[in-house]
C-alpha cells in the first residue's frame, strides 16, 4: 500500500503514536518465522479487536514468540507471557511489532 493509503486508514486510528502511523517503520507479526521474537509496538484495528487483543495480554512493550504455523500457514501459534495463543494471520497483520530476533 501506498503512505497515502496509510494515511488515511490511520487518520482515525486510536492506537497512534504521537499523531503517527508506525505501519511503515514496523514489522508486522504475521510475517514473524517461527523463533522469531520481538516486543509489541503498536496494536492497530477497529476498538473492538484492539479490546479483545489487549485483554489476551496484546499490549504495547510485551515479548511474542512465534513457535510455530499451521499446515496450511494460518493461523499463527505464539507464546506471549507464558501462554500460548493462535491467531489468523489476518489478525496478526494488525499488531505491529519491532525487529524480530532469534529465540534462545
Amino acid at each position: 500500500m501506498s503512505p497515502r493509503v496509510f494515511q488515511k486508514k490511520c487518520l482515525n486510528c486510536v492506537s497512534l503514536v504521537d499523531h503517527k502511523c508506525l505501519v511503515e517503520k514496523t514489522i508486522k507479526l504475521s510475517n514473524y518465522k517461527p523463533g522469531q521474537r520481538g516486543k509489541i509496538v503498536q496494536v492497530c484495528g477497529d476498538p473492538d479487536f484492539r479490546l479483545r487483543l489487549m485483554e489476551m495480554g496484546f499490549v504495547r512493550g510485551t515479548e511474542i514468540q512465534v513457535v510455530k504455523y499451521a499446515p496450511l500457514n494460518d493461523p499463527m501459534e505464539f507464546v506471549i507471557k507464558g501462554y500460548h495463543i493462535t491467531l489468523r494471520k489476518k489478525q496478526a497483520a494488525h499488531i505491529l511489532m519491532n525487529e524480530p530476533e532469534l529465540a534462545a
